[in-house]
C-alpha cells in the first residue's frame, strides 16, 4: 500500500537528516518531530508536471506545477500565483548580482473530494537565502480554491491549534511561554495572561485572535470569509502545516525559532490526532483522510493535458506572433525561444507545412500553437465563400496530419478579410496590435526597438519568421520583455480559449 511505503520513506529520511547534519547527537532524535505527509510531485505515478526556468546574466528563475487537468483551477492558481511572483521579482532586481528565485511544489492530499498542495519558495542573493511556503486546498464539492484556515472548524479552532504547539515547544523543547515565537506566543501570552488554567483555556471556547472590524466570527466554510480568516491570522505557521504519518499536524518552523531543535534544516512539530479531533471541519477531515491513504484523484485522458493554466488577466502576458513560416530560420528561432521557456504562435502556410514537416511537428512538440495562414499567402477577402473554406480547409488538413489537431485560429493574409470571410471559417480570426514592420524595414535593431517600446500587457505582436533579420531581433526582445516580468504564452493562452467564438476577429487582449 502506498501510504505504508510513504511513512517508511519519510521516517527514514527524517532520521537520515538528523545523523547526516553536523552537530546533531542521537539525543536529539528525542525531540517531539512530525513525520508530514508530502508527496514529490515526481513521485505521484501520472501527475504531469509543468515546469518553466530560464537563466541570463542578471537572474535565474524557475517554477514547477502538478498539472491535474486542463483549465483544472488548482492548477491554474499555483502556476499563476508562481508567474506574478516571478513577476514581482524579476521588477524588483537589484543592479548587481545574479540572484535566484525558485518555487516548487508538493502534494499534501489527493482524492476525488480534496486536493492539497505545498507551495515553496526559495530566494537566494548573494550569500543570503530565505524560504517561504503555503499551501493550498482545492474543495471539490464546491469548486473552490481555499486557504489552510478552511481545514479548521472556527476561529477558536485555530487559536487552539496554535495553543496545542505552544504547549509542544513549553514541553518538548523548554522554552518559556514569553519566549514563543510570533503569533503562537502572542496567542499563548494573551490567553495565559486572562486564564489561570491554561490546558483548561485550550480546551475551551477561546476567542479569535485577530480582530475582523466587525465583531461576527468568521464563517470559515465560505471561501471568501477563510481567505479573510487567512489574512488576519497572516504570519501564523499553520499556513505551512501538513499531516503527520500519525494522522495529526506537522507544523512547520524555523529552526531559529526553535533554538532547542538542533542544527535541523526544519522543524516540524507534532499537533497529535487525537488534538485535532474537534479543530478541524468538514474539509479538514476529508483533507486527512486523503493524506493518510494513497492519492486517488484522476490524471489519464484529457485531464493530463496542460491546457491553458495562466490566467492572464492577472499577469503581464504577450503573445509573440510569426507569420509565412516555417522556413529555413523557424528551427533557430525555436532555439531562441526554449532559451526563455517561451511558448508562441506560428500562423504557418499550409505549402510550406508540406515542404517543412519536421519544423512544424518540433514546433508542436515543443508546446508552441499552430495557427492558419492560408495556403500560399493568397488574399481572402478577394474568395468567394467556398474558396475561402477551401483554402482554410486544405491547410488545417496540413496541421493535422503532422500535430493530430487543426489550428486553433486563423490570420488572415496582410489582415485582410470581410464578412464573407468571417461567414466561411470555423475558427477565429487573429489580428495584431503590434506590427513590427520587419517584412519592410529587414532591419534587426529596428524590430526589436519596436516591439520592446509597443508592447504591453495582452499585446499580439506581429512578426515574420521567414525573414533572418527578424529572427536575429528575437533574443532582445525576449530579454528585455523578459526582465520587465512578462510571460510569453500563446494566442489562445492570451485571451483565453473559451472567450475565443468563430468567425469573430480579434487583434489584442488588453484590459482597460
Amino acid at each position: 500500500m502506498l501510504v505504508t511505503s510513504l511513512r517508511r520513506k519519510v521516517a527514514i529520511t527524517a532520521a537520515l537528516g538528523l545523523l547526516l547534519v553536523p552537530g546533531c547527537h542521537a539525543a536529539e532524535q528525542a525531540l517531539p518531530y512530525a513525520e508530514a505527509v508530502r508527496i514529490p510531485l515526481d513521485a505521484w505515478p501520472g501527475m504531469t508536471v509543468g515546469a518553466r526556468s530560464v537563466t541570463t546574466d542578471t537572474s535565474i528563475v524557475g517554477y514547477r506545477y502538478p498539472v491535474l487537468g486542463a483549465d483544472h483551477p488548482l492548477t491554474t492558481e499555483i502556476h499563476t500565483s508562481m508567474a506574478e511572483r516571478q513577476t514581482a521579482f524579476l521588477e524588483d532586481l537589484p543592479d548587481r548580482g545574479t540572484p535566484e528565485l525558485f518555487q516548487d511544489s508538493t502534494v499534501l492530499a489527493a482524492s476525488p473530494r480534496v486536493v492539497g498542495v505545498r507551495v515553496t519558495e526559495t530566494l537566494k542573493a548573494g550569500v543570503n537565502e530565505t524560504f517561504e511556503a503555503r499551501t493550498l486546498w482545492y474543495d471539490v464539492e464546491n469548486d473552490a480554491i481555499v486557504p489552510w484556515t478552511s481545514l479548521f472548524r472556527d476561529e477558536a479552532a485555530i487559536e487552539r491549534a496554535h495553543l496545542a504547539v505552544a504547549a509542544v515547544l513549553e514541553e518538548g523543547y523548554d522554552m518559556p511561554t514569553e519566549q514563543l515565537p510570533g503569533l503562537v506566543g502572542e496567542v499563548a501570552l494573551r490567553v495565559t495572561g486572562t486564564e489561570s488554567d491554561p490546558g483548561e483555556a485550550a480546551a475551551g471556547d477561546a476567542s479569535p485572535a485577530p480582530e475582523d472590524g466587525e465583531g461576527e466570527p468568521l464563517d470559515l466554510s465560505d471561501p471568501e470569509q477563510a481567505l479573510r480568516a487567512a489574512e488576519l491570522w497572516e504570519g501564523s505557521p499553520l499556513a505551512d502545516l501538513a499531516f503527520s504519518t500519525a494522522g495529526g499536524l506537522a507544523v512547520r518552523m524555523e529552526p531559529g525559532e526553535v533554538p532547542g531543535a538542533g542544527r535541523v534544516s526544519e522543524v516540524l512539530l507534532p499537533v497529535e490526532a487525537e488534538e485535532t479531533e474537534d479543530l478541524l471541519s468538514e474539509l479538514g477531515y476529508h483533507a486527512r483522510e486523503a493524506a493518510l491513504d494513497e492519492p486517488d484523484f484522476p490524471l489519464d485522458g484529457e485531464l493530463s493535458a496542460e491546457g491553458d493554466s495562466l490566467d492572464c488577466v492577472r499577469l503581464k502576458c504577450v503573445a509573440l506572433t510569426f507569420d509565412d513560416g516555417p522556413g529555413e530560420d523557424t528551427g533557430r528561432l525555436l532555439d531562441m525561444l526554449a532559451d526563455y521557456d517561451a511558448r508562441a504562435t506560428f500562423y504557418v502556410l499550409g505549402s510550406l507545412v508540406e515542404e517543412f514537416p519536421e519544423v512544424v511537428e518540433r514546433t508542436h512538440a515543443e508546446g508552441h500553437e499552430m495557427g492558419n495562414h492560408s495556403w500560399k499567402h493568397d488574399d481572402l477577402a478577394g474568395m468567394s465563400e467556398q474558396g475561402v473554406a477551401k483554402d482554410i480547409g486544405r491547410t488545417n488538413q496540413a496541421v493535422r496530419a503532422i500535430t493530430g489537431s487543426d489550428p486553433w485560429t486563423i490570420r488572415p493574409p496582410y489582415g485582410s478579410l470581410n464578412g464573407t470571410v468571417r461567414k466561411a471559417v470555423d475558427q477565429p480570426l487573429i489580428l495584431w496590435d503590434v506590427d513590427t514592420m520587419d517584412w519592410q524595414s529587414r532591419d534587426t535593431a529596428k524590430v526589436a526597438e519596436h516591439a520592446l517600446t509597443h508592447t504591453t500587457s495582452g499585446s499580439v505582436v506581429l512578426f515574420h519568421d521567414i525573414h533572418p533579420t527578424t529572427v536575429d531581433a528575437v533574443p532582445e526582445v525576449l530579454a528585455g520583455l523578459h526582465s520587465q516580468g512578462y510571460h510569453f504564452v500563446t494566442v489562445t493562452d492570451l485571451f483565453g480559449l473559451q472567450a475565443l467564438s468563430p468567425g469573430d476577429v480579434y487583434t489584442d487582449a488588453r484590459v482597460g
